[in-house]
């Protein structure tokens, strides 16, 4: 949720409010991601105390006070190297590679090919891994071989999906 906000406030300095609605609004953010407003100004109030955005009350602002919010040189530099390294963990590839896809779409081809081909990379050293383990658990009756199988076929499902992204 932190770099889906920072992305979206990347693209436009904005106040809680208005990414309310973006987020609910659009098709695309809202198919991958939904919270409570509440979670969103708790995520907000932590990333900026975590130095990541700054806010400003909006000039000329009535009651209630709007506070937009812009991102921080840290912020940026946070925000474009999530952007741009591959997801650690097989669980978090549609929260976060498809995070990073959209905010990747209207950047030039190359750059996002780069993030992909990052992924691949990093899911073929998980195929390897979980090779390793279905070896030591050849019984396809054993639990452990059951785990790793669905793991091997999610990861390979998943690297012929990425090897198909244009």
């Amino acid at each position: 949720m932190d770099f889906i906000l920072l992305g979206i406030i990347e693209q436009q300095p904005t106040h809680a409010y208005d990414l309310y609605r973006q987020l609910t609004g659009s098709e695309e953010l809202k198919t991958l991601w939904t919270f409570r407003q509440s979670r969103l100004y708790a995520v907000l109030d932590k990333i900026e105390k975590n130095g990541l955005i700054t806010t400003a009350i909006e000039p000329g602002s009535t009651l209630p006070v709007r506070k937009i919010c812009t991102l921080t040189p840290i912020g940026k530099s946070t925000f474009e190297n999530w952007l741009h390294s591959p997801v650690q963990h097989m669980n978090e590839i549609r929260s976060d590679f498809l995070g990073k896809l959209y905010f990747l779409k209207d950047r030039p081809q190359q750059e996002r090919k780069a993030v992909i081909n990052l992924q691949i990379t990093q899911c073929k050293i998980w195929q390897e891994r979980i090779e390793k383990q279905l070896a030591n658990h050849p019984d396809p009756n054993d639990y452990l071989h059951i785990i790793f199988s669905f793991r091997s076929e999610f990861i390979k499902s998943t690297l012929k999906w990425l090897q198909s992204l244009p």
